[in-house]
């Protein structure tokens, strides 16, 4: 699917560590029971972040999220993932200590999505489409004036799912700048055909920057948003095995059994 010059390919389970000038989106299953996880990667700050969720489910999706960002980190660098230095910035935002990748991570229901790419800045967002009282009023104190004028033109359901797809461009774009939800500046268009554009971006991303949308589920829909570096930009979507443990002598050489490989692979 094209989105504003990215084609997003939705390519299963078919991976390789080499980025070059993509991105890499890796879809993770977060409802694995944590009897089958292997959570020894996580430092003791991510399992105390996990254990303050009220119910189990909660906590066993932030726990399988975390877990499978360490190693799908570590399957481009070549590292254990618990040898990983995870750090935040002051805006909260997980960055590699010394910085050899950019990361992004979104996790809404089921489902979670890390983005990947060699350099520059990166954002991803999805979100599980629910029933909102108050979408309107949401939007009317976060987005832009024109955003909020083609969400009144529409009936429910389709304000609905416009609505979302507004909130994930805008979240994607805006994680990729490192900013806050205010976000100064940011406008986004959507054509009649579908296609989310970049009016005026925020405050903080570094141009030109590639947008694309596309859906990880009939339930959800996801952006994603990166300093692009090469023309041919493409962001690819690949299936993630949660309950595997990498082997890192495995990089380079063949896909790690945290990767499931196509039959053609």
């Amino acid at each position: 699917m094209k989105q504003s010059g990215v084609v997003l390919q939705d390519d299963g389970a078919r991976a390789t560590p080499v980025l070059g000038f993509d991105v890499h989106i890796w879809r993770i299953a977060l409802d694995t029971p944590i009897s089958q996880m292997d959570l020894t990667a996580l430092s003791p700050a991510e399992l105390t972040r996990g254990s303050r969720f009220l119910f189990e489910r909660d906590q066993r999706r932030h726990l399988a999220a975390h877990a499978a960002l360490r190693t799908v980190l570590s399957v481009y660098i070549g590292q254990a993932p618990e040898e990983l230095d995870l750090r935040e910035t002051p805006e909260g935002k997980p960055v590699l200590a010394d910085g050899r990748l950019a990361f992004n991570l979104s996790h809404s229901g089921e489902l979670a999505l890390v983005a990947v790419a060699a350099a520059g800045q990166v954002g991803v967002d999805i979100e599980l489409v629910a029933p909102l009282s108050d979408e309107m009023s949401i939007a009317r104190s976060l987005f832009a004036p024109s955003e909020v004028t083609q969400l009144e033109s529409l009936t429910s359901d389709a304000r609905r799912l416009m609505f979302y797809r507004f909130w994930t461009c805008r979240e994607a774009l805006l994680k990729a700048a490192g900013v806050g939800l205010s976000g100064e500046g940011l406008e986004i268009g959507m054509e009649a055909n579908g296609e989310a554009y970049v009016l005026s971006p925020p405050l903080g991303l570094i141009e030109p920057t590639r947008l694309g949308e596309f859906r990880p589920s009939a339930h959800h829909v996801a952006a994603v948003a990166w300093s692009a570096r090469g023309p041919q930009a493409v962001a690819r979507v690949f299936d993630f095995d949660n309950t595997a443990r990498l082997d890192a002598s495995a990089i380079g050489r063949r896909l790690a059994p945290g990767i499931k490989p196509s039959a053609e692979d």
